[in-house]
């Protein structure tokens, strides 16, 4: 697609946007549950999965909001992304560890959403979609909870039993 225009951008990012939440519904979240040991990431990556589909809903509205059917464009940043978590935790024996790593590399996720949703915030702002930036800024708020619940998590128990690893 060729960009002309603000609106031109604030499809694209959506559709960048839509590619990952979609990824991150159907291989990314359940993969980061299945291979979290800690009961607390697990539960964190199941309620974020459950946030991650109503996202998938705000985009479709906001695609809606511009006249055309919600449709993805393929995310190369979110892809690399994920393979890369996926070598990681593949690469890590030791489950503390491999959950001190999943952390990680979901905050790496977030971040990027965050900024993502920040400038689709703006676009939509500026565009004069109102409703649709409310609904962004939503999301965008449930991203950064959801980034600072893992860090929590790491702070107060993951690293902690990573960390055990060197002096055993």
């Amino acid at each position: 697609m060729k960009i002309e225009s603000l609106q031109d951008l604030f499809e694209t990012e959506l559709r960048l946007a839509y590619d990952c939440e979609q990824k991150l519904v159907k291989k990314g979240l359940p993969t980061m549950m299945e291979a979290s040991t800690s009961p607390d990431l697990r539960k964190a990556f199941q309620d974020h999965l459950q946030q991650t589909r109503q996202h998938i809903t705000r985009l479709d509205q906001a695609f809606a909001a511009i006249g055309k059917n919600p449709d993805t464009q393929d995310n190369d940043v979110f892809d690399e992304m994920a393979k890369g978590a996926e070598k990681k935790a593949k690469a890590i024996e030791s489950p503390s560890l491999r959950d001190a790593a999943l952390i990680a590399c979901a905050n790496q996720v977030e971040h990027y959403e965050i900024a993502v949703y920040g400038s689709l915030v703006a676009f939509a702002q500026q565009i004069g979609l109102s409703n649709a930036a409310t609904s962004l800024q939503q999301t965008l708020q449930e991203e950064k909870e959801a980034d600072a619940k893992l860090t929590q998590l790491a702070e107060t128990s993951i690293n902690s039993r990573a960390t055990q690893l060197r002096a055993a």
